[in-house]
């Protein structure tokens, strides 16, 4: 396959490098110029990944889309699905690593549509035992949660100072630099941070 590459990079924290993606993208004949970066996304959903739109936006009839590793591109079926079947619809190959995949092949739909399956449940498995690690660390009294946003001093002054009509919701939450629904749940008892 001949076609011009267009590649695509992404990291899943802002301290995380994409220097070896970058380099495996040349080395895989993907121009620099021509290499799209996304830092600080996990992949597990396409919202707000600048990157990937303007490497999505970049490809033609006769282009390859590259990406180091499929989990690198999608890590959801779903939206992996919709991305490749748009991509084919432009005439444009898919190619994790080295290969090249034409999605409207049978086999190389079904090897594609097995990649996403292994990425969104390797992100599935991760976020669940994040949530256990979780879990035991609060039973454990080392997760306290979020704090709140205001100590409980000035919380006390906005509950008394509303009550006796000194001042409004809005003038609370411009003095205390916090959105009205902050001082909503402190005159209320709520938890400042909703569950």
């Amino acid at each position: 396959m001949n076609g011009t590459r267009v590649g695509y990079a992404r990291c899943s924290t802002d301290e995380q490098d994409v220097v070896i993606q970058t380099e495996q993208l040349l080395a895989l004949g993907v121009p620099e110029e021509r290499i799209y970066i996304d830092r600080g996304f996990s992949g597990t959903t396409r919202h707000n990944r600048a990157g990937l739109d303007q490497a999505l936006a970049a490809v033609w009839d006769g282009s390859v889309f590259a990406v180091t590793k499929f989990d690198r591109f999608a890590r959801n079926m779903a939206e992996a699905n919709e991305i490749l079947t748009g991509l084919s619809d432009r005439g444009v190959l898919f190619g994790p690593g080295g290969s090249v995949y034409d999605w409207n092949d049978p086999f190389g739909r079904l090897f594609l549509q097995t990649l996403a399956m292994v990425a969104e449940f390797e992100a599935n498995i991760g976020h669940q035992r994040t949530r256990e690690g979780m879990a035991l660390a609060k039973k454990n009294g080392k997760l306290k949660g979020k704090q709140p946003k205001l100590p409980e001093p000035a919380r006390r002054s906005i509950r008394r100072r509303y009550a006796e009509g000194e001042a409004s919701l809005a003038d609370l939450a411009g003095e205390y630099s916090v959105g009205r629904s902050t001082i909503h749940r402190i005159i209320h008892g709520l938890p400042e941070t909703p569950r």
